[in-house]
């Protein structure tokens, strides 16, 4: 399985891609229903939803330092994320592959095969949550399980 690693303000994480493709498909549909969402944030979720589809076989980076260039953006994103947390956290602890499927079009192969365990994408979303927060301890550097 292939991973990327998600850096932000000198800290970062590894993540297996499949649960960061999934975990970013959450935080964009959270960006595109919120009106309130900015337009910089419109963009950067119209970038994310093609990493997380495209499948480049380079990873699937968010560019977060490019993305939130300073507190007040990254206090939007987190708002965004923590709300897209909570819709992930009430998929259950084990997702059917009709509900990963149905978030979006992973592309012909790329479809999901099996029911996954949540913790998977879990893990990848609180890590990145706590990235942007500032507060991922030394130990929080591989959102693999």
């Amino acid at each position: 399985m292939s991973s990327t690693t998600v850096a932000f303000r000198g800290l970062e994480f590894e993540a297996n891609d499949t649960a960061l493709e999934v975990w970013l498909a959450l935080l964009v549909d959270e960006i595109e229903a919120s009106a309130d969402s900015p337009e910089w944030l419109r963009k950067a979720a119209e970038d994310w939803n093609v990493i997380t589809t495209a499948h480049f076989g380079y990873g699937v980076d968010p560019d977060l330092d490019d993305v939130v260039t300073d507190d007040d953006r990254r206090d939007v994103v987190l708002a965004k994320a923590r709300r897209a947390l909570a819709r992930l956290q009430t998929l259950g602890p084990t997702i059917p592959v009709k509900t990963l499927n149905a978030i979006r079009d992973w592309g012909t192969g790329y479809e999901f095969t099996s029911d996954s365990d949540a913790r998977h994408f879990l893990r990848t979303a609180e890590y990145f949550i706590k990235l942007l927060e500032g507060s991922l301890l030394p130990d929080e550097n591989d959102a693999r399980l």
